[in-house]
């Protein structure tokens, strides 16, 4: 089976999500993931709601929601709620927190509170009783199988996630030596996990920008990528060859948590940062890149195009890129 691809979309228009969903749905994506970002963006559950409810057969899932802003009783009602109103095609996708959580001032999830998480909140929609405080035992009216998938970045955090999720996005960047690194700690959490769990599903993001000129194509993400990239390098510098650390650095030090979409982040994304998160460039110019990708082990892309011309992006792909890999 050949590479598969998924969607990432950010809730700024419900209506507008929702057709884009039903364009990914008609063009083959195999999966939506709908952003999590209240303060910037309307509510990502009724935005998944409503496109649930203009579609028939595309799986739907936040990516990501975190622990830190939502009790896991409440995400597992919500999410095995949107799973009954579409028939079993919802997935769930949880994080350790980004850009919401920093502009509360509060702190991304611990590795022991994602751990947690992810267990009460897979027993709560399957029907299960959970121990949610001592003594103090809680079952919600669920019933319902849903797949867990992590957003992964740092080592621990891909480990414990190939331990117990049943997938993995994966925002780390898509050069060779950096999903070669991913492996290594996803191999390394297979080792502890239950044969009840099945085979993992991975996912690498990147941010996609097709135009005529692709040098257009290029420039157009560099705005977008701040995000992402902090997003990453804020787990870890691990991944990062030595002469790049004062660059990206800089690049933490100066990022607006609270206006991350904000174009005053252009001048802190360099080459190294610009080509390790996104796929540009021409139509011919993406399914090369791509067929490299895939030749790396990658499996299923997860594709982020940029606001702006995000439209003239997402169908140059859907039909120009994609057919070479039906």
């Amino acid at each position: 089976m050949g590479i598969k691809f998924s969607l990432h979309l950010v809730p700024d228009d419900i209506p507008l999500l929702s057709k884009r969903t039903k364009f990914a749905e008609e063009h083959g994506f195999e999966q939506v993931w709908v952003a999590e970002s209240h303060l910037t963006c309307r509510d990502h559950n009724v935005a998944m709601a409503v496109a649930i409810q203009n579609t028939d057969n595309i799986t739907i899932g936040p990516g990501v929601t975190n622990p830190v802003l939502h009790d896991d009783s409440v995400s597992a009602s919500a999410i095995a709620t949107l799973d009954e109103l579409s028939g079993g095609r919802v997935v769930f996708g949880i994080g350790s927190g980004d850009t919401p959580v920093y502009t509360l001032g509060k702190k991304m999830a611990r590795l022991a509170t994602m751990r947690n998480s992810i267990n009460r909140i897979r027993a709560f929609t399957r029907g299960e009783e959970v121990e949610y405080e001592p003594g103090v035992n809680v079952k919600i009216w669920s019933e319902r199988n849903i797949p867990i998938y992590t957003s992964a970045e740092g080592p621990k955090t891909l480990a414990m996630s190939a331990e117990l999720a049943d997938g993995i996005i994966v925002g780390s960047g898509v050069y060779k030596e950096t999903i070669d690194w991913v492996h290594k700690y996803i191999d390394e959490g297979r080792n502890a996990r239950s044969s009840d769990l099945g085979p993992i599903d991975v996912i690498f993001g990147a941010v996609i920008s097709i135009d005529k000129d692709s040098n257009a194509a290029r420039e157009r993400v560099r705005a977008r990528v701040a995000n992402r990239a902090h997003h990453n390098f804020r787990m870890t510098l691990d991944s990062v060859p030595e002469q790049h650390h004062a660059e990206i650095q800089n690049l933490l030090d100066n990022f607006d948590v609270s206006n991350w979409r904000s174009p005053k982040h252009v001048p802190l994304i360099t080459d190294y940062i610009l080509d390790r998160f996104t796929i540009t460039g021409t139509s011919e110019e993406v399914v090369e890149r791509i067929k490299e990708i895939e030749s790396f082990g990658v499996k299923n892309l997860m594709i982020d195009p940029p606001m702006p011309g995000f439209d003239e992006s997402l169908e140059a792909f859907a039909k120009e890129v994609m057919p070479h890999f039906a």
